[in-house]
């Protein structure tokens, strides 16, 4: 394989340009060429691409988002377009010329982002455009890797901002709800409230959550006194201020009718709150503050590894793979695989991030 493409897909995270680095300098070490595809799989479609080399992403690394930018390539979610879109991908690529005009097709595929895009990569390997994935997520939902690239820095930011909240709340003397990203996969939740020693609410504690629409009266019952319960303790063993993080799943996706899980959203369940418990309560939420900003050391390595070994695998021949991180170290495995594997959420920890709260003792 001579010449390859990389493309970023879905929602950035921080580490996506470390990992695009990687891929040109392993690519360079190789002999071979790499084109940086903008807007994802759009630019796929649109033939949107320049060559890269080490020069010019030598510094991206540092940099939150990606250079490469990216979008939701709508004709790949769509059955009646699926096939006619992914023709045309991959037609453009056959017909790649370089700078000089000579024939260069691309041969292989990096893609960097979550499961969606790793759907894409697969129907466009069953149609001989190898690819290699990588997992590029904040939500860390994907089940096949310990840690997504993206993970770490978001999880850190989430923790930092949490800790300011907890100054206010501690100054009013209030409850501050506050809404985490990670849609239905509760690790940003978890475990950001659990090094801040807050109150974690998380689809994984079992709620009988519907795919479209507001949750059941009696699962809003138990939602509701899962937290005023938890208040209430706090406050028989004499604290002031509490601060509860709730997984976006619950209170900020919106169904087409514009009614999230909680009927209300965040507004409604701060007002619930403190009607239950009598203490003041606001609601905040942190939004995509959480997906940007300066990757961490860690996202940067993990991604720096994740890039190489994906441009080895392509120069080997191999593809419809996903590299991934398991017990500390980079592997991969097949798409197909990657793509049913459920994803989870550790009891144990959950059941340790509700014993390190102060109202457990």
């Amino acid at each position: 394989m001579n010449t390859i493409g990389i493309l970023t897909s879905g929602g950035d995270c921080p580490g996506m340009n470390a990992a695009i680095r990687a891929a040109v300098f392993a690519a360079a070490a190789r002999g071979m060429r790499i084109y940086g595809i903008q807007c994802g799989y759009q630019g796929l479609y649109d033939a949107d691409w320049e060559e890269l080399t080490p020069e010019k992403v030598d510094d991206i690394h540092q940099r939150g988002g990606t250079v490469l930018r990216t979008a939701r390539f709508l004709p790949f979610s769509d059955a009646a377009r699926r096939k006619g879109a992914i023709r045309q991908c991959i037609r453009n690529c056959r017909k790649n010329r370089d700078a000089a005009g000579n024939p260069n097709p691309i041969e292989g595929l990096v893609v960097v982002g979550g499961d969606g895009s790793f759907r894409g990569a697969f129907d466009l390997t069953k149609k001989n455009l190898p690819c290699v994935c990588l997992p590029g997520t904040i939500d860390n939902d994907i089940a096949c890797t310990d840690e997504t690239i993206g993970y770490d820095t978001c999880l850190n930011a989430v923790c930092a901002m949490v800790d300011a909240i907890a100054d206010t709340a501690r100054s009013h003397d209030r409850c501050i709800i506050v809404e985490v990203m990670g849609n239905m996969a509760g690790d940003l939740t978890l475990y950001a409230g659990m090094a801040a020693g807050a109150v974690t609410v998380v689809p994984e504690e079992g709620y009988d959550l519907p795919e479209q629409g507001e949750m059941s009266a009696e699962e809003v019952a138990r939602f509701d006194g899962g937290i005023a319960q938890a208040i209430a303790a706090a406050k028989a063993a004499g604290r002031r201020s509490f601060v509860v993080l709730v997984a976006e799943g619950f209170t900020g996706k919106k169904d087409k009718n514009g009614r999230t899980r909680y009927p209300g959203g965040m507004e409604a369940l701060a007002k619930r709150i403190q009607q239950l418990t009598g203490v003041e309560t606001r609601a905040d939420v942190l939004g995509y503050v959480q997906r940007g900003g300066k990757p961490s050391a860690r996202d940067r390595i993990l991604a720096a590894q994740m890039g190489a070994r994906a441009v080895r695998l392509l120069a080997e021949n191999q593809s419809n793979r996903v590299v991934i991180l398991r017990g500390g170290a980079v592997s991969d495995l097949g798409i197909t695989r990657a793509l049913h594997m459920p994803k989870k959420l550790s009891a144990e920890d959950i059941a340790l991030a509700k014993s390190l709260r102060y109202d457990s003792v």
